[in-house]
């Protein structure tokens, strides 16, 4: 799992590659479920990186916007 820091690089400004990038345990624990729910959401299309044949890597920002598009926000009145 890939640690996220809240400081952007120094001399850019802006965060470093690794810190957007995370596996499925890292991209569930984000959102409260588990490795079994993320391979579910993959096959539905979130967008990730598949790195070999085992490894898959997920850009959170994209994924958390997939998220949101897909899902939306609920909430009970």
């Amino acid at each position: 799992m890939v640690t996220i820091h809240n400081e952007p690089d120094a001399a850019t400004g802006q965060k470093l590659a690794a810190e957007i990038i995370t596996d499925k345990k890292g991209f569930g624990a984000r959102w409260g479920f588990s490795t079994r729910h993320v391979d579910n959401l993959l096959a539905q299309g979130c967008p990730h990186l598949k790195v070999g044949k085992r490894r898959v890597r997920i850009v959170v920002p994209e994924a958390d916007l997939w998220m949101k598009e897909r899902f939306g926000t609920r909430r009970m009145k």
